[in-house]
């Protein structure tokens, strides 16, 4: 069982290494599929650890983890900074949609029918 965790370990670290190159290049169509294989990694150890009863753990686990943490953390950086990018891209854009309705001319439309008597 030590030996499956480890290998999820490392198909996790190689993913998440793989995520972090997609975020330097700024390619975020790739990152939903890449998470999906992470959490699939997460269920497997989760499971492996509810199968042995305790936490299964070994100083290579332990090396591993420690590698993952920066990673972690500039993954949730780069993360972050790409919603903020999408968010002011969205009010951006919501922006130029209303200043744009502001200087269209509006069709008046009436709600009701006006029949002329006097003809």
């Amino acid at each position: 069982m030590l030996a499956e965790k480890e290998a999820q370990l490392q198909q996790f670290t190689e993913i998440s290494k793989a995520m972090l190159g997609v975020l330097d290049k700024g390619d975020g169509d790739q990152i939903p599929g890449l998470l999906e294989k992470r959490q699939g990694c997460i269920l497997t150890i989760n499971k492996l650890d509810e199968e042995a009863g305790k936490i299964l753990m070994n100083e290579q686990i332990q090396e591993l983890l420690k590698s993952l943490a920066p990673l972690e953390a500039e993954i949730l950086k780069q993360l972050q900074e790409m919603m903020n990018k999408l968010s002011d891209r969205m009010r951006y854009e919501q922006n130029a949609e209303y200043l744009k309705s502001q200087y269209e001319e509006r069709e008046t439309v009436s709600k009701g029918v006006f029949y002329d008597s006097q003809k």
